[in-house]
């Protein structure tokens, strides 16, 4: 393999052929180095070896112009040598880009000694990254009007603050946040006709993670992170680890579901195989975009992945009425994030009327701990018996 003489690397060009003594000789030129020379096998001249060391610098660059005198300059006012101002600009340019994404990369690791999640340091560096450029990050001003131009919605625009204000606290800058109110927002709940067409559209393992979705309740990256060990095939559980400093549980999934979720190839620790991000989401979007599609329905365009988790929530509340309960299916740190569901069943399913209850009495401790262990709610007690209640 031919290689350059002087820093030995092969990528070469073949840069011509000049003639000694009548004979073609070809010529070499290395883009590492900017080196020119002939093939060292041949034997020639000690002319020829003057002309390969007299120019080593590359082709068609900046540096290798010799003099930064005007160029062509015959009028009084003569034109310019124009390639040192441009170079000059390019180089400000790009030593600038350099130093913002070194900025934000050391960011990224201040978050990641801090002790912050994958998710919180992704979110945080992509909108540093954003609003970097529409504006100077080391200049406050600046980046409140990006931030206020750029954004559309209230919450975007309090994610922005919040992850500038991070960036700023890491640079030791204080600045007055701005105060943008949050946009309260109602969650979309499909029909189940919809959301059992949602589910299986797709591959065999789209279809499963979506199942899977649907049965858990569990967050789309919650379910990639799923492995083969979290799987309990003989008592139907699935333990799902907790994301968005939530808390971990153990969820009873369906017969088919576990079977269906066991005939998927093991290739790995995890059961769904590891993706790029949002590789999933993209797709669950452009299936639904399919479906609005074909069905005629724009409805279809407002199912996303979280969607199943809201149903989840809804289906639980009417089967238990329990706070609580759904608190642990989903695994909320805190109360009031489930209160949030209780409402939005009040608001869909509020006006509709009760269904039949299956009542049961009660006179013992005894009797009434089985009730309850069954899912039976207390209602009262007359004349000595305490009366329990639930769904069919």
């Amino acid at each position: 393999m031919l290689v350059c003489p002087e820093c030995g690397s092969n990528k070469i060009w073949m840069a011509g052929k000049r003639y000694d003594q009548g004979s073609p000789i070809q010529r070499y030129l290395c883009r590492s180095c900017g080196y020119r020379f002939s093939d060292p096998t041949l034997n020639v001249s000690k002319d020829s070896k003057r002309v390969q060391n007299l120019h080593r610098m590359a082709l068609n660059m900046p540096s290798s112009l010799r003099f930064n005198h005007r160029i062509c300059a015959t009028q009084t006012m003569g034109a310019k040598n124009l390639v040192t101002v441009e170079t000059r600009t390019e180089t400000a340019l790009r030593e600038s880009t350099q130093d913002v994404k070194g900025q934000i990369v050391s960011f990224a690791w201040h978050l990641k000694k801090l002790g912050r999640s994958e998710a919180t340091i992704k979110t945080y560096t992509k909108y540093v990254q954003i609003t970097s450029k529409y504006g100077n990050i080391n200049d406050p001003e600046s980046i409140k009007l990006a931030i206020a131009t750029h954004f559309k919605d209230n919450n975007t625009k309090r994610l922005a603050c919040c992850a500038y204000d991070a960036f700023l606290k890491y640079l030791g800058i204080s600045w007055e946040k701005p105060d943008y109110k949050p946009e309260h927002k109602r969650v979309f709940i499909p029909t189940d006709e919809e959301l059992h067409l949602a589910i299986n559209t797709g591959r065999k393992k789209s279809v499963i993670f979506s199942m899977f979705l649907y049965e858990t309740g569990a967050r789309a990256n919650e379910a990639a992170r799923l492995e083969w060990t979290d799987l309990d095939q003989e008592r139907n559980k699935a333990t799902i680890k907790a994301s968005k400093n939530g808390n971990a549980r153990i969820i009873t999934i369906s017969k088919q579901l576990m079977n269906m979720l066991f005939g998927l190839p093991k290739k790995g620790k995890t059961v769904f195989p590891k993706s790029s991000p949002n590789t999933r989401q993209v797709g669950f979007r452009l299936r639904m975009k399919n479906l609005a599609r074909v069905h005629q329905n724009p409805r279809f365009l407002k199912i996303h992945c979280h969607t199943f988790r809201h149903c989840k929530a809804l289906r639980e509340y009417h089967k238990t009425k329990s706070m609580q309960h759904v608190k642990r299916i989903l695994g909320h740190k805190s109360i009031m994030t489930t209160q949030i569901y209780v409402e939005l069943y009040e608001e869909i399913y509020g006006d509709m009327k009760p269904e039949n209850y299956i009542c049961e009495t009660a006179s013992t401790v005894k009797e009434a701990k089985k009730l309850v262990e069954a899912g039976f709610d207390y209602v009262c007690e007359i004349e000595g018996e305490q009366l329990f209640r639930k769904y069919k």
